[in-house]
Protein backbone atom coordinates (compact mmCIF):
# COMPACT_ATOMS: atom_id res chain seq x y z
CA UNK A 1 0.00 0.00 0.00
CA UNK A 2 3.01 2.52 -0.06
CA UNK A 3 2.21 4.04 -3.50
CA UNK A 4 -1.32 4.72 -2.33
CA UNK A 5 0.01 6.35 0.64
CA UNK A 6 2.77 8.09 -1.90
CA UNK A 7 -0.35 9.37 -4.27
CA UNK A 8 -1.89 10.62 -1.17
CA UNK A 9 0.62 12.39 0.56
CA UNK A 10 2.04 13.80 -3.05
CA UNK A 11 -1.58 15.14 -3.88
CA UNK A 12 -1.85 16.65 -0.26
CA UNK A 13 1.99 18.06 -1.15
CA UNK A 14 0.54 19.47 -4.90
CA UNK A 15 -2.61 21.12 -3.07
CA UNK A 16 -0.71 23.01 -0.65
CA UNK A 17 1.34 24.81 -2.95
CA UNK A 18 -1.50 27.09 -3.79
CA UNK A 19 -1.22 28.88 -7.52
CA UNK A 20 0.47 26.36 -9.09
CA UNK A 21 1.64 28.97 -11.58
CA UNK A 22 3.80 30.61 -9.33
CA UNK A 23 5.00 27.56 -8.01
CA UNK A 24 5.53 26.02 -11.64
CA UNK A 25 8.85 24.28 -10.79
CA UNK A 26 8.37 22.54 -7.48
CA UNK A 27 4.70 21.82 -9.01
CA UNK A 28 6.35 19.80 -11.74
CA UNK A 29 8.83 18.49 -9.37
CA UNK A 30 5.83 17.19 -7.06
CA UNK A 31 4.20 15.63 -10.15
CA UNK A 32 7.56 14.09 -11.79
CA UNK A 33 8.29 12.64 -7.66
CA UNK A 34 4.74 11.25 -7.45
CA UNK A 35 4.57 9.91 -10.84
CA UNK A 36 8.34 7.94 -10.64
CA UNK A 37 7.61 6.96 -6.95
CA UNK A 38 3.74 5.45 -7.62
CA UNK A 39 5.84 3.14 -10.57
CA UNK A 40 8.82 2.19 -8.67
CA UNK A 41 7.00 1.20 -5.65
CA UNK A 42 4.85 -1.83 -4.97
CA UNK A 43 1.21 -1.53 -5.79
CA UNK A 44 -1.70 -3.84 -4.55
CA UNK A 45 -1.18 -7.40 -6.63
CA UNK A 46 -5.02 -7.69 -6.43
CA UNK A 47 -8.35 -5.60 -5.52
CA UNK A 48 -11.58 -5.38 -7.06
CA UNK A 49 -12.61 -2.74 -9.14
CA UNK A 50 -13.99 -1.19 -6.47
CA UNK A 51 -11.46 -1.02 -4.47
CA UNK A 52 -9.27 0.47 -6.73
CA UNK A 53 -12.20 3.25 -7.62
CA UNK A 54 -11.77 3.88 -3.64
CA UNK A 55 -8.02 4.57 -4.01
CA UNK A 56 -8.86 6.79 -6.97
CA UNK A 57 -11.49 9.08 -4.95
CA UNK A 58 -9.22 9.36 -2.08
CA UNK A 59 -6.06 10.66 -4.30
CA UNK A 60 -8.93 13.01 -6.01
CA UNK A 61 -10.78 14.45 -3.17
CA UNK A 62 -8.08 15.95 -2.15
CA UNK A 63 -7.66 18.04 -5.83
CA UNK A 64 -11.06 18.75 -6.34
CA UNK A 65 -10.53 21.43 -3.24
CA UNK A 66 -7.37 22.83 -4.29
CA UNK A 67 -7.74 25.87 -6.61
CA UNK A 68 -7.70 25.19 -10.67
CA UNK A 69 -4.03 27.07 -11.64
CA UNK A 70 -2.69 24.57 -14.04
CA UNK A 71 -5.36 25.18 -16.82
CA UNK A 72 -7.88 27.69 -17.45
CA UNK A 73 -10.01 25.94 -19.21
CA UNK A 74 -12.73 25.38 -16.26
CA UNK A 75 -13.44 29.24 -16.51
CA UNK A 76 -14.16 28.68 -20.38
CA UNK A 77 -16.33 25.76 -19.38
CA UNK A 78 -18.47 28.48 -16.40
CA UNK A 79 -18.38 31.58 -18.54
CA UNK A 80 -19.42 29.52 -21.70
CA UNK A 81 -22.40 27.80 -19.67
CA UNK A 82 -23.63 30.79 -18.17
CA UNK A 83 -23.84 32.37 -22.08
CA UNK A 84 -26.16 29.07 -22.72
CA UNK A 85 -28.17 29.66 -19.44
CA UNK A 86 -29.14 33.16 -20.74
CA UNK A 87 -30.14 31.78 -23.91
CA UNK A 88 -27.11 33.19 -25.84
CA UNK A 89 -25.13 31.11 -28.40
CA UNK A 90 -21.20 31.34 -27.06
CA UNK A 91 -20.57 30.35 -31.09
CA UNK A 92 -21.47 33.79 -32.80
CA UNK A 93 -19.90 36.09 -29.83
CA UNK A 94 -16.43 34.73 -28.21
CA UNK A 95 -16.20 36.32 -24.72
CA UNK A 96 -14.25 39.32 -25.36
CA UNK A 97 -17.34 40.31 -27.68
CA UNK A 98 -19.12 43.57 -27.04
CA UNK A 99 -22.11 42.06 -26.57
CA UNK A 100 -21.02 40.67 -23.17
CA UNK A 101 -19.59 44.37 -22.01
CA UNK A 102 -22.54 44.63 -19.59
CA UNK A 103 -20.57 41.32 -17.63
CA UNK A 104 -16.94 42.60 -17.81
CA UNK A 105 -16.72 42.37 -13.98
CA UNK A 106 -17.97 38.93 -14.14
CA UNK A 107 -14.83 36.95 -12.42
CA UNK A 108 -15.27 33.97 -14.04
CA UNK A 109 -14.97 35.65 -17.35
CA UNK A 110 -12.00 37.80 -16.20
CA UNK A 111 -10.03 34.33 -16.20
CA UNK A 112 -11.14 33.25 -19.56
CA UNK A 113 -7.89 32.82 -21.90
CA UNK A 114 -8.45 33.08 -25.45
CA UNK A 115 -11.29 35.58 -24.93
CA UNK A 116 -11.22 36.74 -28.99
CA UNK A 117 -11.92 33.22 -29.87
CA UNK A 118 -15.22 31.42 -29.89
CA UNK A 119 -15.77 28.34 -28.23
CA UNK A 120 -14.24 25.24 -29.60
CA UNK A 121 -16.36 22.72 -27.83
CA UNK A 122 -19.08 20.33 -29.66
CA UNK A 123 -22.97 21.56 -28.38
CA UNK A 124 -23.37 18.71 -26.06
CA UNK A 125 -20.61 19.90 -24.26
CA UNK A 126 -21.95 23.69 -23.86
CA UNK A 127 -25.62 21.84 -22.67
CA UNK A 128 -23.71 20.03 -20.26
CA UNK A 129 -21.47 23.54 -19.22
CA UNK A 130 -24.37 25.58 -18.58
CA UNK A 131 -26.12 22.49 -16.20
CA UNK A 132 -22.65 22.70 -14.04
CA UNK A 133 -22.66 26.27 -14.17
CA UNK A 134 -26.79 26.31 -12.94
CA UNK A 135 -25.81 23.83 -10.36
CA UNK A 136 -22.82 26.44 -9.01
CA UNK A 137 -20.94 28.89 -10.78
CA UNK A 138 -17.49 28.11 -9.86
CA UNK A 139 -15.05 25.11 -10.67
CA UNK A 140 -15.94 23.29 -7.79
CA UNK A 141 -18.67 22.07 -9.94
CA UNK A 142 -16.98 21.10 -12.53
CA UNK A 143 -13.84 19.91 -10.84
CA UNK A 144 -15.99 17.82 -8.71
CA UNK A 145 -18.41 16.35 -11.49
CA UNK A 146 -15.05 15.43 -13.55
CA UNK A 147 -13.30 13.90 -10.83
CA UNK A 148 -16.32 11.66 -9.66
CA UNK A 149 -16.43 10.85 -13.91
CA UNK A 150 -12.65 9.86 -13.84
CA UNK A 151 -13.27 7.58 -10.74
CA UNK A 152 -16.07 5.67 -12.71
CA UNK A 153 -13.09 5.48 -15.36
CA UNK A 154 -11.11 3.27 -12.77
CA UNK A 155 -13.83 1.35 -12.13
CA UNK A 156 -14.74 0.44 -15.76
CA UNK A 157 -11.13 0.33 -16.46
CA UNK A 158 -10.75 -2.61 -13.93
CA UNK A 159 -13.66 -4.05 -15.01
CA UNK A 160 -12.42 -4.20 -18.54
CA UNK A 161 -9.47 -6.02 -17.28
CA UNK A 162 -11.00 -8.32 -15.17
CA UNK A 163 -12.91 -9.24 -18.49
CA UNK A 164 -9.79 -9.82 -20.61
CA UNK A 165 -8.54 -11.68 -17.72
CA UNK A 166 -5.46 -9.60 -16.65
CA UNK A 167 -4.21 -8.11 -13.78
CA UNK A 168 -5.27 -4.73 -12.38
CA UNK A 169 -2.21 -3.09 -12.27
CA UNK A 170 -3.47 -0.78 -15.08
CA UNK A 171 -6.12 0.02 -13.48
CA UNK A 172 -3.96 0.80 -10.22
CA UNK A 173 -1.45 2.65 -11.95
CA UNK A 174 -4.46 5.03 -13.35
CA UNK A 175 -5.84 5.65 -9.84
CA UNK A 176 -2.56 6.33 -8.57
CA UNK A 177 -0.68 8.28 -11.15
CA UNK A 178 -1.28 11.82 -11.24
CA UNK A 179 -2.32 12.65 -14.50
CA UNK A 180 -5.51 11.60 -14.89
CA UNK A 181 -6.41 12.82 -11.44
CA UNK A 182 -4.95 16.22 -11.59
CA UNK A 183 -6.41 17.05 -15.19
CA UNK A 184 -9.75 15.93 -14.03
CA UNK A 185 -10.31 16.64 -10.35
CA UNK A 186 -7.76 18.90 -10.19
CA UNK A 187 -8.17 20.89 -13.31
CA UNK A 188 -11.39 19.97 -13.98
CA UNK A 189 -11.10 19.52 -17.86
CA UNK A 190 -13.72 17.85 -20.11
CA UNK A 191 -11.70 14.62 -20.63
CA UNK A 192 -12.75 13.44 -17.00
CA UNK A 193 -16.40 12.70 -18.61
CA UNK A 194 -15.54 11.96 -22.05
CA UNK A 195 -13.25 9.30 -21.19
CA UNK A 196 -15.11 7.47 -19.07
CA UNK A 197 -17.89 7.53 -21.63
CA UNK A 198 -15.32 5.86 -23.87
CA UNK A 199 -14.43 3.35 -21.52
CA UNK A 200 -17.67 2.52 -20.63
CA UNK A 201 -17.97 1.70 -24.41
CA UNK A 202 -15.49 -1.15 -24.19
CA UNK A 203 -16.75 -2.40 -21.15
CA UNK A 204 -20.14 -2.75 -22.99
CA UNK A 205 -18.66 -4.56 -25.94
CA UNK A 206 -16.61 -6.91 -23.79
CA UNK A 207 -20.14 -7.73 -21.80
CA UNK A 208 -22.04 -8.55 -24.55
CA UNK A 209 -23.68 -5.43 -25.74
CA UNK A 210 -22.77 -2.89 -28.12
CA UNK A 211 -21.47 -0.07 -26.50
CA UNK A 212 -22.85 2.52 -29.38
CA UNK A 213 -25.06 4.66 -26.55
CA UNK A 214 -21.68 5.24 -24.59
CA UNK A 215 -19.16 5.92 -27.30
CA UNK A 216 -21.94 7.92 -29.12
CA UNK A 217 -22.54 10.27 -26.02
CA UNK A 218 -18.76 10.50 -25.62
CA UNK A 219 -18.01 11.56 -29.09
CA UNK A 220 -20.97 14.15 -28.29
CA UNK A 221 -19.18 15.76 -25.64
CA UNK A 222 -15.34 15.62 -27.47
CA UNK A 223 -15.30 14.04 -30.83
CA UNK A 224 -12.50 11.56 -30.63
CA UNK A 225 -15.03 8.42 -28.97
CA UNK A 226 -17.09 8.66 -31.87
CA UNK A 227 -14.20 6.67 -33.91
CA UNK A 228 -15.03 3.82 -32.36
CA UNK A 229 -18.78 3.80 -33.43
CA UNK A 230 -17.37 1.69 -36.58
CA UNK A 231 -16.63 -1.00 -34.22
CA UNK A 232 -19.83 -1.18 -32.02
CA UNK A 233 -22.56 0.16 -34.15
CA UNK A 234 -23.23 -3.38 -35.75
CA UNK A 235 -24.83 -4.78 -32.90
CA UNK A 236 -27.43 -1.68 -31.75
CA UNK A 237 -28.47 0.06 -35.38
CA UNK A 238 -31.10 1.34 -33.72
CA UNK A 239 -29.34 3.02 -30.91
CA UNK A 240 -26.80 4.57 -33.78
CA UNK A 241 -29.55 6.28 -35.10
CA UNK A 242 -30.89 7.41 -32.13
CA UNK A 243 -28.05 9.07 -31.49
CA UNK A 244 -27.88 10.78 -35.20
CA UNK A 245 -30.96 12.46 -33.80
CA UNK A 246 -29.67 13.10 -30.20
CA UNK A 247 -26.75 14.99 -32.45
CA UNK A 248 -29.18 16.76 -34.08
CA UNK A 249 -31.47 18.02 -30.91
CA UNK A 250 -28.06 19.31 -29.02
CA UNK A 251 -27.41 21.06 -32.19
CA UNK A 252 -30.91 22.71 -32.54
CA UNK A 253 -29.90 25.78 -30.09
CA UNK A 254 -26.62 26.80 -32.02
CA UNK A 255 -27.47 26.45 -35.51
CA UNK A 256 -28.52 29.92 -35.88
CA UNK A 257 -24.72 30.35 -35.96
CA UNK A 258 -24.52 29.08 -39.39
CA UNK A 259 -20.58 28.48 -40.28
CA UNK A 260 -19.47 30.10 -37.23
CA UNK A 261 -19.82 26.93 -35.80
CA UNK A 262 -16.80 25.78 -36.46
CA UNK A 263 -15.01 28.72 -35.99
CA UNK A 264 -13.18 28.39 -32.65
CA UNK A 265 -12.54 24.85 -34.09
CA UNK A 266 -10.88 26.29 -37.07
CA UNK A 267 -8.09 28.62 -35.34
CA UNK A 268 -7.31 26.09 -32.90
CA UNK A 269 -6.59 24.14 -36.01
CA UNK A 270 -4.70 26.55 -37.80
CA UNK A 271 -3.31 28.43 -35.26
CA UNK A 272 -2.67 27.37 -32.00
CA UNK A 273 0.53 25.01 -31.20
CA UNK A 274 2.51 23.74 -28.34
CA UNK A 275 4.48 20.62 -26.97
CA UNK A 276 4.09 18.74 -30.35
CA UNK A 277 6.47 15.79 -30.70
CA UNK A 278 6.07 13.69 -34.42
CA UNK A 279 4.19 17.19 -35.76
CA UNK A 280 7.33 19.41 -35.46
CA UNK A 281 9.42 17.48 -37.06
CA UNK A 282 6.94 17.12 -40.26
CA UNK A 283 7.17 21.04 -39.80
CA UNK A 284 10.41 21.57 -39.96
CA UNK A 285 10.39 19.37 -43.27
CA UNK A 286 7.72 20.40 -44.83
CA UNK A 287 6.73 23.91 -43.45
CA UNK A 288 3.53 25.31 -44.12
CA UNK A 289 1.92 21.96 -45.39
CA UNK A 290 2.77 20.48 -42.31
CA UNK A 291 -0.59 21.51 -41.00
CA UNK A 292 -2.72 19.59 -43.80
CA UNK A 293 -0.36 16.41 -44.12
CA UNK A 294 -0.87 15.79 -40.11
CA UNK A 295 -4.31 15.80 -40.32
CA UNK A 296 -4.50 13.97 -43.56
CA UNK A 297 -2.36 11.20 -41.99
CA UNK A 298 -4.42 11.15 -38.37
CA UNK A 299 -7.66 10.45 -40.98
CA UNK A 300 -5.74 7.48 -42.65
CA UNK A 301 -4.97 6.10 -39.69
CA UNK A 302 -8.91 6.21 -38.35
CA UNK A 303 -9.84 4.84 -41.36
CA UNK A 304 -7.63 2.09 -41.28
CA UNK A 305 -8.61 1.09 -37.99
CA UNK A 306 -11.96 1.47 -38.48
CA UNK A 307 -11.55 -1.10 -41.55
CA UNK A 308 -9.13 -3.62 -40.06
CA UNK A 309 -9.72 -3.60 -36.41
CA UNK A 310 -12.71 -5.13 -34.18
CA UNK A 311 -11.33 -4.53 -30.76
CA UNK A 312 -12.35 -1.18 -29.84
CA UNK A 313 -9.76 -0.94 -27.48
CA UNK A 314 -6.93 -1.64 -30.38
CA UNK A 315 -9.03 0.83 -32.18
CA UNK A 316 -9.40 3.75 -29.72
CA UNK A 317 -5.44 3.14 -28.84
CA UNK A 318 -4.68 3.68 -32.59
CA UNK A 319 -6.76 6.46 -33.14
CA UNK A 320 -5.60 8.14 -29.89
CA UNK A 321 -1.75 7.14 -30.25
CA UNK A 322 -2.35 9.36 -33.54
CA UNK A 323 -4.20 12.12 -32.06
CA UNK A 324 -1.56 12.77 -29.53
CA UNK A 325 1.80 11.90 -31.77
CA UNK A 326 0.90 14.46 -34.78
CA UNK A 327 -1.32 16.91 -32.70
CA UNK A 328 0.43 20.91 -33.36
CA UNK A 329 -0.69 20.78 -29.22
CA UNK A 330 0.08 18.61 -26.89
CA UNK A 331 -0.88 19.59 -23.66
CA UNK A 332 -0.74 16.70 -20.67
CA UNK A 333 -4.15 16.02 -20.64
CA UNK A 334 -4.47 15.29 -24.40
CA UNK A 335 -1.72 12.43 -23.48
CA UNK A 336 -4.93 10.60 -21.41
CA UNK A 337 -6.71 9.93 -25.14
CA UNK A 338 -3.46 7.43 -26.04
CA UNK A 339 -2.71 6.36 -22.28
CA UNK A 340 -6.02 4.70 -21.01
CA UNK A 341 -6.40 2.42 -24.36
CA UNK A 342 -2.81 1.62 -23.54
CA UNK A 343 -3.38 0.59 -20.49
CA UNK A 344 -6.20 -2.09 -21.89
CA UNK A 345 -4.28 -3.25 -24.58
CA UNK A 346 -0.80 -3.97 -22.16
CA UNK A 347 1.41 -1.19 -23.89
CA UNK A 348 3.59 -0.15 -21.26
CA UNK A 349 5.47 3.05 -23.06
CA UNK A 350 2.30 5.29 -23.08
CA UNK A 351 2.74 5.32 -19.45
CA UNK A 352 6.81 6.83 -19.56
CA UNK A 353 4.71 9.75 -20.92
CA UNK A 354 1.83 9.88 -19.23
CA UNK A 355 4.68 9.87 -15.55
CA UNK A 356 6.68 12.47 -17.75
CA UNK A 357 3.57 14.49 -19.66
CA UNK A 358 3.98 17.14 -16.58
CA UNK A 359 7.04 18.05 -17.47
CA UNK A 360 5.12 20.41 -19.93
CA UNK A 361 3.72 22.96 -16.89
CA UNK A 362 7.27 24.07 -16.48
CA UNK A 363 6.14 26.65 -19.28
CA UNK A 364 3.94 28.36 -16.57
CA UNK A 365 7.03 29.78 -14.92
CA UNK A 366 7.79 31.78 -17.99
CA UNK A 367 4.10 33.36 -18.27
CA UNK A 368 3.45 36.81 -18.18
CA UNK A 369 0.38 37.27 -16.13
CA UNK A 370 -0.05 40.86 -17.38
CA UNK A 371 -0.02 39.81 -21.37
CA UNK A 372 -0.62 35.94 -20.92
CA UNK A 373 2.17 35.10 -23.15
CA UNK A 374 4.58 32.85 -22.26
CA UNK A 375 8.59 30.78 -23.97
CA UNK A 376 8.36 27.87 -24.91
CA UNK A 377 12.06 26.14 -24.31
CA UNK A 378 13.01 22.71 -26.20
CA UNK A 379 14.26 20.64 -23.23
CA UNK A 380 11.09 19.94 -21.88
CA UNK A 381 9.94 18.24 -25.48
CA UNK A 382 13.32 16.17 -24.97
CA UNK A 383 12.52 15.12 -21.07
CA UNK A 384 8.85 14.01 -22.84
CA UNK A 385 9.14 12.26 -25.25
CA UNK A 386 12.83 11.07 -26.06
CA UNK A 387 12.58 8.39 -23.03
CA UNK A 388 8.69 7.67 -24.47
CA UNK A 389 9.66 6.86 -28.01
CA UNK A 390 12.38 4.72 -26.75
CA UNK A 391 10.80 2.98 -24.41
CA UNK A 392 8.40 2.58 -27.32
CA UNK A 393 10.51 1.10 -29.69
CA UNK A 394 12.05 -1.14 -27.17
CA UNK A 395 8.69 -2.62 -26.54
CA UNK A 396 7.92 -2.73 -30.64
CA UNK A 397 10.88 -4.80 -30.96
CA UNK A 398 10.00 -7.22 -28.38
CA UNK A 399 6.47 -7.72 -30.01
CA UNK A 400 7.91 -8.29 -33.29
CA UNK A 401 10.51 -11.29 -31.86
CA UNK A 402 7.54 -13.21 -30.43
CA UNK A 403 6.10 -16.05 -32.61
CA UNK A 404 2.76 -15.82 -33.56
CA UNK A 405 -0.41 -13.30 -33.79
CA UNK A 406 -0.25 -10.26 -31.34
CA UNK A 407 -1.78 -10.10 -27.82
CA UNK A 408 -1.05 -8.12 -25.09
CA UNK A 409 1.34 -8.20 -22.52
CA UNK A 410 0.13 -9.92 -19.07
CA UNK A 411 0.11 -6.58 -17.31
CA UNK A 412 -0.42 -3.02 -18.23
Amino acid sequence: MLAVLLALLSAAALASLGDLRLAAPAAVGVLLAWGLGVVALPRPRGGSPVGVAAAAAAVRAILIASPATLSDDVFRYLWEGSVVLRGGNPYLYPPAHAQWAEFAADPILQQVNHADVSTVYPPMSLLLFGALAGIHYGPLSVKLFMGLCDVVTTWGLARVLQQRRRRLDGAWLYALLPLAAVETAGSGHLEGVAIMCTVLAVLAWDTGRSGVGWAGLGGLLKLLPASLLPALWMRSTWLFGALTFLTFLSALPFLEAGPALLRGLGTYARDWSFNGSLFVLIEAVFGGLARPLAIGAGAAVVGWAALKLRDPARMWLWVGAAFVLLSPTVHPWYVLWAWVPALLCGVRAWTVLAVLAPVAYIVLASLDPATGAWHEAGWPRLVQYGPFFAALAWEGLRRLKRPGPWSPEPAA
